[in-house]
């Protein structure tokens, strides 16, 4: 605590604290620390290739073409100059504030200080707008009410968010004194709010995002709770009940509450306490709304309580959504608090820093439409409707589910331009599941599959599917079987063939099945295209059908007696660009003449039978992508095709709307997504939603320290350095409050009301990062006691740096009419800290997300060349060496299984410590929450996870600890709670994940290689290969004297491993596919064999960048975590602060 100084840029990367004087804690009148050492300092950006991803995805300039313009270094200089301009209002001469410039770019590319996206974004740019969320009063007038309408519509047009409360207007059925009329109620203008935020896009490009809060004693509380459950209405919200402690009280002793009408005050009715409460977590459960904000908690930390009370915060799915990202399909849960890379319509657009994140418990929605595409969401929630629709173009309205009509058509995401996406399982254990999934049977001990030699059950014919078993068989015999393996096994008497498998049943319980539970599982929906294609092919082989004629049109047809099975073939056939229509009952429940097992047959009961059908273009996609191996099938959709001679009709991608249904109350979950805002949600297109509580036209001006930067050695072990941590704060706080100046606010209003109260929230990233540096297990009282002391450290200081300001630079405008007025303390700032999500940040800063626990120890990162390259914890990695259990072979198995809490070989006080977000109870997650509320002025940004089997009871749980531990509101997130959600822990101990591949890289206009002549059976065979940066890039195979056909084959294999080099698949993998493969006329050469011309490639791949010491640099062990994989650049993406961060690219799924 003796070591104070300014902050200088050592060669590490570093603050430095040298001994000039700086503020004490506890001091009465702090003095700002003066920069002059700082000042004209070369600071070198030590940037990770995640920051660096994420920096140009997401904030750097582009141009007109979305070519990135600027560098890194020039971003946060960029900032760095805006946010320091603000020091001459206050007198400084051009080298102060140049000092202070450098100061602001030290913190920022030193990962110690980042402020919230919108600064890095807009800083020194035209729109200058440099707060995301703001809140609008609501008063109950007409005036009033439109008045506020169009502020918002100015609002959104800029690019914010807004959040309102609708607690000041009158119940539904009041009388209006000045017509004679009655009131309609707050639910009825809402949907009014929500109808015109379809109209204004944000910031130009996208329409806002709304929050809406009611007084849990207002009259029309009831029908609020519930105004989303049909999932119809508004859509452009997110609703939050105002809890008050007299309420809490009355829930406790099971005693009505009076309903006070908002004009008066007065008692209008009564309602059992109890029974309320319950109508609420039970909508929370079911549909993510309303969430809860306890108001008398947060009005007692109200600093200006004369300006008026907190009413509002800021718009959302379910947790079990369905969201593409560049890692392939993942659910909402498993997104949640982590920057993750989204696929919208094919495209890879990252989320916000915190990724998806928990806006509260409220009604939820099934959204249906006549295809069978559904999603479950709020009311308000936005979705992508079809306004009109001609042959060139499809133009397009954003709309809540709230104003859907039935016959209104929503866009689907269209991902033909999608490359494959890595991850878990490839084509031959895909082709097996399907085939299993169609004609098998699962038992405990094997698996078996299924053909019929006889005439064929769908699309028969006399000689059998032979291509089917011949598939089958070169698949199972890429998997562990045993030595007396026979393959296909003849039943006599019955023209089947059965092919029995325990490898088939081990990877079938790894993705969730098991006797009895023959389904799609999340864990399959997960996993690689690859496994896709070959999934859906042994699928359509087993059960599919090719029907029609071209008369009548031509459909691929897909039979099954379970719909739940089908709705997930059509999500996985969407992914691929296949779109599909499913008809539910096409054949009613009866019963059918089947074999009995015993060489006889009697009648058997059947399930009423549903039906996936796939038409028009999508055919043709279907073929190139899937197809069928079973040569009737392929021979019949070959021919049918051939005899279109116009186009097939091509796939616009809309489905009809049908209706919105209440689903229940449950937790409910938001995304930013800069640029595009808008996500792949079950198929869908939909709008992203979003954390301070305010004022009536106040706005949030965030920011984060990085606390892993301040742990250091000492004689007793690691200690937080306290004295460098305080320096860093005083700065983080400086800057924050030239922010307010620098900002340009959409209204005049939100400009006075900002720069009235200049409240400002400094919140923390990086605290598991600090809990495993100093040997503290997450969920542990030791771990609570730490957050407490460092958050009370951290407001201490955030106090005293406003204290000092306000010496320099005078108290908050609005300080006469505050708390501290009373209390002889005078500030800046009205409020100085705030727990906000930090996804894209903490990427940036290279830290666990806000005070979440670290989603996982160990997982793989693809490099830009996209090497796997493996990522461990470095606090771990030390350890583990230190403590001589490291092993790469172990740091797999961390990577795969998520957690280390069950592996054996790391001793056991490691393991305690070093948990993961899926080792910590919900119970430690709302503790947690508390320590930290204890010590914010605002409010602390969390979500307590719930497993899949949770019920209402265990929310009702969590909802009463978090009222008994003094939390300002509560969010959480059920597993399964979200339609078709997948979550990432449900890939615990499954294959390995690899990434989403990104779109084909453009080539270079100049590039540099080799060439080698391989004599092949064939002739001279000539291949060329160009590079980019040292890596293999393209390949020109050209062969001598040996007929038309052959060299246009060999051109065609170049073409193909050019095509997928350029999408990012590694040499090795190309080389073990090419490889070995046999031709008619092998020959030897350079004293081996060369068995084709494929072979001959692979040869002149592997000997270049395999051996030797390349084989060190392009042969890369694979690893993931848990498959869960970002949407945008494929990296491992992690479930924190309530949204999907990718910690590689700042893909985040809240925004």
């Amino acid at each position: 605590m003796e070591q104070q100084g300014k902050i200088l840029v050592k060669d590490e990367g570093r603050l430095d604290m040298t001994k000039n004087q700086t503020v004490e804690l506890g001091a009465s009148r702090p003095e700002p620390v003066a920069p002059e050492a700082a000042a004209g300092m070369k600071t070198p950006l030590a940037l990770s290739e995640n920051a660096l991803t994420v920096l140009k995805r997401r904030y750097l300039k582009k141009d007109s073409q979305g070519k990135v313009i600027e560098t890194p270094e020039k971003m946060f200089r960029r900032v760095a100059q805006h946010i320091a301009k603000a020091e001459k209002n206050y007198g400084a001469d051009d080298e102060r504030v140049k000092e202070v410039e450098e100061v602001f770019y030290a913190l920022m590319t030193q990962f110690v200080f980042l402020p919230n996206s919108p600064t890095l974004m807009n800083a020194g740019r035209r729109l200058g707008q440099l707060a995301a969320c703001f809140v609008l009063p609501v008063e109950d007038s007409m005036e009033g009410i439109f008045g506020a309408l169009r502020n918002a519509a100015l609002i959104h047009k800029s690019g914010g968010g807004t959040g309102f409360s609708f607690s000041r207007l009158r119940p539904q059925n009041s009388n209006v004194g000045t017509t004679g009329g009655v009131a309609s109620g707050p639910v009825s203008f809402m949907k009014i709010f929500n109808t015109a935020t379809e109209q204004v896009k944000q910031g130009g490009t996208r329409r806002g995002a709304n929050m809406a809060i009611l007084r849990v004693d207002h009259p029309d509380i009831m029908e609020f709770i519930h105004s989303k459950s049909s999932g119809r209405e508004l859509n452009n919200f997110n609703i939050s009940v105002g809890v008050t402690n007299a309420f809490m009280e009355a829930v406790a002793a099971q005693q009505e509450y009076d309903l006070l009408d908002p004009r008066d005050q007065q008692p209008t009715g009564r309602l059992n306490a109890a029974e309320v409460y319950e109508a609420l977590i039970t909508q929370a459960w079911k549909t993510g709304d309303p969430g809860i904000i306890f108001l008398d908690r947060m009005n007692a930390d109200n600093p200006t309580p004369a300006l008026g009370e907190i009413e509002s915060t800021n718009p959302c799915v379910t947790a079990d959504t369905w969201v593409m990202t560049a890692e392939g399909p993942r659910r909402v849960l498993d997104l949640v608090g982590r920057q993750t890379s989204l696929a919208v319509n094919g495209a890879i657009r990252s989320t916000g820093e915190k990724g998806f994140f928990k806006t509260g418990v409220k009604p939820v929605f099934r959204l249906k439409t006549k295809e069978g595409h559904a999603l479950r969401l709020t009311r308000d929630h936005r979705v992508l409707r079809a306004a009109a629709v001609s042959r060139q173009r499809v133009q397009v309205e954003w709309v809540a589910a709230a104003e859907l009509q039935p016959g209104d058509r929503l866009v689907l995401n269209n991902h033909r331009s999608l490359a494959a996406w890595t991850g878990r399982r490839g084509w031959a254990e895909g082709y097996l599941v399907g085939l299993l999934l169609g004609d098998g049977t699962l038992k405990q001990d094997k698996a078996v599959l299924s053909v019929w030699s006889q005439p064929a059950v769908v699309n028969g014919r006399e000689e059998g599917r032979c291509g089917v078993m011949e598939a089958a068989l070169a698949a199972a015999r890429t998997l562990p079987h045993r030595s007396d393996f026979s393959g296909w096994v003849a039943v006599p008497g019955r023209g089947e063939h059965r092919l029995s498998l325990g490898a088939l049943k081990t990877i079938c319980r790894d993705l969730g099945m098991c006797p009895g539970r023959k389904q799609i599982t999340p864990a399959v929906e997960a996993c690689s295209s690859d496994f896709y294609r070959g999934f859906l092919g042994g699928l359509f082989d087993a059960d599919g059908s090719v029907q029609g004629s071209q008369a009548k049109g031509v459909s691929v047809r897909l039979s099954q007696s379970d719909g739940t099975t089908l709705q997930a073939v059509q999500r996985m056939l969407l992914r691929l660009g296949i779109a599909s229509t499913l008809y539910r009952d096409r054949r009613d429940a009866g019963h059918a003449i089947l074999p009995d097992g015993r060489g006889g047959s009697r009648p058997y009961p059947t399930k009423a039978q549903h039906e996936l059908v796939i038409s028009g273009d999508n055919l043709a996609r279907f073929q190139d992508i899937v197809g069928f191996r079973d040569e009737e099938k392929a021979l019949r959709l070959r021919s049918l095709l051939s005899t279109y001679k116009r186009s097939l009709n091509r796939e616009r991608f809309l489905a009809e709307f049908t209706g919105l249904e209440p689903d229940g109350e449950e937790d409910v979950f938001d995304v930013q997504v800069p640029g595009t805002h808008r996500f792949d949600a079950n198929g869908l297109m939909a709008h992203n939603c979003g954390e301070q509580p305010l004022l009536p036209l106040e706005a949030c001006n965030l920011g984060s320290i990085n606390l892993a930067k301040f742990v250091i050695p000492s004689a007793a072990g690691p200690v937080i350095d306290y004295a460098q941590l305080k320096e860093a704060i005083g700065w983080s706080v400086r800057f924050l409050d030239n922010t307010i100046d620098m900002s340009r606010y959409p209204l005049p209003e939100i400009t006075e009301m900002v720069r009235g109260n200049r409240k400002i929230g400094l919140g923390v990233m990086g605290f598991a990062d600090l809990l495993y540096q100093v040997g503290i297990p997450y969920n542990s009282e030791a771990a609570l006691q730490t957050a407490e002391e460092l958050m009370q450290f951290i407001q201490k200081a955030c106090h005293e740096t406003s204290a000092a300001l306000a010496a320099e630079r005078g108290t908050f405008p609005n300080w006469e009419r505050s708390v501290f007025k009373e209390q002889g303390l005078n500030y800046r700032n009205a409020t100085t800290t705030t727990i906000a999500p930090t996804g894209t940040l903490s990427i940036i800063a290279g830290c666990s997300s806000g005070i979440e626990p670290l989603f996982a120890l160990s997982f793989v990162r693809t490099v830009m060349d996209n090497d796997k390259l493996m990522e461990v914890n470095p606090v771990f990695e030390k350890v583990a060496r230190e403590r001589g259990f490291y092993s790469p072979e172990l740091m797999d198995q961390v990577a795969r299984k998520g957690s280390i809490h069950d592996i054996k070989e790391i001793p056991e006080e490691v393991r305690s410590v070093f948990v993961t977000a899926h080792d910590v109870a919900p119970e430690w997650h709302i503790r947690m929450q508390a320590a930290f509320q204890k010590y914010t002025d605002n409010a602390v940004s969390k979500t307590v996870n719930l497993p899949r089997d949770a019920t209402v009871e265990d929310v009702r749980k969590v909802y009463d600890l978090a009222y008994e531990l003094r939390c300002k509101g509560v969010t959480i997130y059920r597993d399964g709670s979200k339609e078709n959600q997948v979550l990432s822990f449900g890939q615990k101990g499954k294959d390995l994940a690899e990434r989403l591949q990104g779109a084909v890289l453009e080539r270079p206009e100049t590039l540099f290689g080799f060439t080698t002549k391989m004599k092949t059976g064939y002739g001279q065979l000539y291949v060329t290969v160009t590079e980019f940066e040292g890596r293999p890039f393209e390949v020109f195979a050209t062969i001598g004297k040996s007929g038309r056909s052959t060299t246009a084959k060999t051109e065609a294999i170049g073409r193909l491993v050019s095509l997928a080099l350029r999408a990012g698949v590694t040499v090795d993998k190309i080389v073990d596919q090419l490889k070995g493969i046999g031709g008619e006329h092998p020959i030897f050469q350079d004293g081996g064999l060369v068995l084709s011309i494929p072979d001959a490639i692979a040869r002149v791949l592997e000997k270049r960048y395999l051996t030797g010491e390349n084989a060190r640099l392009f042969r890369k062990t694979e690893y993931s975590l848990m498959g869960e994989k970002c949407p945008e650049c494929g990296q491992v993406v992690s479930f924190e602060e309530g949204c999907m961060t990718c910690h590689f690219c700042g893909f985040n799924k809240c925004g």
